[in-house]
């Protein structure tokens, strides 16, 4: 899969192997397996259509399914082509983005008001901290020259 999404059809002939009540489950593990195999991810997520697709017919599955899978951060989405809950599930993760995108741009907004008075506040701590150390330089050099006085080595 080299993009973010990608059509397949994917077979279920090993799901026949076994006894019709055990064929659901099978064609669920056959689906894992071939998303593990084109995708190399572990992590994957069945929509809710692709599952009803294969109860529809509990015993009798199909023999193939026409998928969709949609590529995320960390997981792969399965779901069927021409679905409606894929067209609602892109249009929510839009949605998210965008609003990631409005909090990012108003904290940065907030951020540089709260960084100038922040600067501000830290320039005036870092002049008082100089102050105060040429301050005690200038008594401990004037009582150095005192002592140096009363010593009359100066």
């Amino acid at each position: 899969m080299k993009g973010e999404q990608a059509n397949y059809t994917i077979p279920l002939k090993k799901a026949f192997l076994f006894p019709p009540r055990v064929r659901i489950r099978k064609a669920i593990a056959e689906i894992r397996d071939f998303v593990k195999k084109h995708t190399r991810f572990k992590k994957y997520a069945l929509s809710n259509e692709v599952n009803a697709f294969l109860h529809k017919n509990s015993k009798n599955i199909p023999h193939r399914i026409p998928a969709v899978l949609l590529k995320e951060q960390d997981r792969i989405a399965v779901f069927l082509q021409g679905g409606k809950e894929m067209e609602t599930y892109i249009k929510q993760r839009e949605e998210a983005k965008k609003r990631k995108e409005q909090k990012k741009t108003s904290a940065k907004k907030g951020a540089k008001e709260e960084k100038s008075a922040e600067a501000i506040a830290e320039s005036k701590e870092a002049e008082d901290e100089k102050r105060k150390k040429l301050e005690d330089k200038k008594a401990k050099e004037e009582a150095a020259k005192a002592a140096e006085m009363k010593r009359g080595t100066a």
